[in-house]
């Protein structure tokens, strides 16, 4: 995939993230997959997993040396 929508959460809340996350796969859920950037926070991790959960989607990281870029799609 050459282009995907994306949204880095450096310098955010945990609160903040956990809104954005929801809005950001809620305004692109038709254009899979999408990716977000944690960064190395394990708790912006557990953040989006919990989104991605109450949306049915899954993530895997975008690369072994890419671990704190998540890449969304269905399950």
């Amino acid at each position: 995939i050459a282009f995907m929508e994306s949204l880095d959460l450096h310098g955010k809340s945990y609160e903040e993230a956990s809104i954005e996350v929801n809005i950001f796969i809620e305004n692109n859920i038709d254009s899979m997959p999408i990716q977000i950037v944690t960064g190395n926070s394990n708790q912006m991790k557990k953040i989006v997993y919990k989104v991605l959960k109450k949306h049915n989607l899954k993530c895997y990281p975008k690369s072994d040396y890419n671990l704190g870029c998540l890449v969304i799609n269905y399950i």
